[in-house]
């Protein structure tokens, strides 16, 4: 069943969840350790959201005609699915994409819950402008009906198994409801993280505690209330340096998010954001990067993932790639596009954890190497403790198999590989033997 965004605060306060399709939405995190210090947040807004080839049945495109492809999920810890209807709630298939990358998580008895703040897949809820105002007066008008407010977007994220939300109030504020407004933050980042222990709320750096629209550019004595009720804020994109380290005084570092737009409106974007990454950087702060589909929209008759390579290579060295947590993992590097270019965003697979020009995914072939006794790094591991490990690897050329970058494991057959001994799993790589490109169509890991 294709998921819609809800247009109004009625549809919000009257919905009910939909009996007749069990849990189809459900996808449990896999390979997901905790980690103290910044993180890295992709805010995905383009063309309105809701495009036909993010619906479960796809979209069919011509030949080498590509839709936007987001592959580095390794290299952020949450994605925000955002558009401007006033309850956004994230496609089935990013949410599926996002858990099995441990972007996210689903609480649910039948899964064993870690105990740590979890990285999410978040849905939106934006107010704008006049009609936005008339919103916020309707939910703002008793406790009861706030309450109210706050139970239908946990039920709502709770159902579709996505983790939090992204609050973004874009219009002003009476003032004798901004205590209000205060405690439906904090009751839904509480009530939340009742169902799901991994919840976050993010505030966007946009409403003062005095009611009026004003975008701060920084976490100060002007808006820390509602960062305080929830669990980061998001600062606007016209930050100076000086905006960053005065916000240091009044927040966490790694709760407050570096707003920083790809499209280059009130910092530097496009393929220079590596710059403003640095600064986020150099002060402990978290990103929050937001439409990164821009490579899409700006250059949609080109290659979507060499463009995604050009893009994120320049990032990768403010970012951290985060490590498997299990020895057992299958793949076939699927991007959601098969060879007749029909593409289902339901169907990405787990990709590689280091994605270059002479590593990459090739539409209807699977992962591709190039050049001749050449190490490729494919996954990286948390130091897993294991007994004895085996390693399927499907690939039209020979391949070596190598363990914690040094290591040769021994080969049993064309596409098996076993290691009898115990040892610690860092990471698995592949060493090509042929001039021509490699390609590895099925890869997979059983470890004891």
């Amino acid at each position: 069943m294709t998921i819609t965004p809800i247009t109004t605060l009625e549809e919000l306060w009257n919905w009910e969840k939909r009996e007749d399709v069990g849990n189809e939405y459900i996808e449990p995190l896999a390979h997901y350790k905790s980690h103290s210090g910044p993180q890295i947040l992709v805010c995905h807004d383009m063309k309105g959201g809701y495009l036909e080839e993010e619906t479960v049945e796809g979209k069919q495109f011509e030949n080498e005609k590509y839709p936007y492809m987001f592959l580095n999920w390794w290299e952020i810890d949450i994605f925000n699915y955002f558009s401007h209807n006033f309850v956004t709630i994230p496609p089935e298939g990013y949410t599926k994409i996002a858990h099995k990358h441990g972007i996210s998580y689903r609480t649910l008895s039948i899964f064993k819950l870690p105990e740590f703040p979890g990285v999410l897949s978040l849905g939106t809820f934006i107010t704008e402008w006049i009609p936005g105002k008339e919103i916020c007066s309707k939910i703002l008008e008793s406790e009861e009906a706030m309450e109210r407010t706050v139970a239908s977007l946990v039920a709502v994220s709770n159902h579709f198994g996505f983790d939090g939300w992204l609050i973004n109030i874009e219009n002003e504020i009476d003032e004798n409801k901004v205590d209000l407004l205060v405690r439906f933050c904090a009751s839904l980042t509480r009530k939340s993280k009742q169902i799901n222990s991994n919840s976050k709320i993010i505030w966007y750096d946009s409403v003062l505690h005095s009611g009026k629209l004003k975008w701060q550019n920084a976490l100060n004595s002007e808006n820390n209330k509602f960062y305080e009720a929830c669990d980061a804020i998001y600062l606007n994109y016209n930050w100076k340096d000086g905006d960053l380290l005065r916000s240091a005084e009044f927040g966490l570092l790694e709760r407050i998010f570096v707003g920083i737009d790809v499209w280059a409106r009130g910092c530097v974007g496009e393929f220079k954001c590596d710059q403003s990454f640095a600064l986020a950087k150099l002060f402990h702060m978290s990103v929050a990067l937001f439409g990164p589909g821009w490579i899409y929209e700006k250059f949609s008759e080109e290659n979507q993932i060499y463009k995604g390579i050009q893009f994120w290579s320049k990032l990768y060295p403010h970012v951290k790639t985060r490590p498997l947590t299990s020895g057992n993992l299958s793949t076939n590097f699927d991007t959601g596009m098969d060879g007749s270019w029909h593409y289902r965003l339901s169907n990405v697979q787990l990709q590689p954890q280091n994605i270059t020009t002479s590593c990459h995914q090739v539409i209807g072939k699977g992962l591709t190497l190039f050049g001749r006794h050449r190490k490729f790094l494919i996954f990286s591991f948390d130091n897993i403790t294991f007994e004895s490990m085996k390693i399927v690897c499907e690939s039209d050329k020979p391949i070596e198999m190598i363990l914690n970058r040094t290591e040769l494991i021994s080969k049993m057959n064309e596409h098996e590989w076993i290691y009898k001994s115990s040892g610690i799993l860092e990471s698995i790589s592949i060493q090509t033997t042929s001039h021509d490109e490699t390609v590895i169509r099925i890869f997979s890991v059983i470890s004891h």
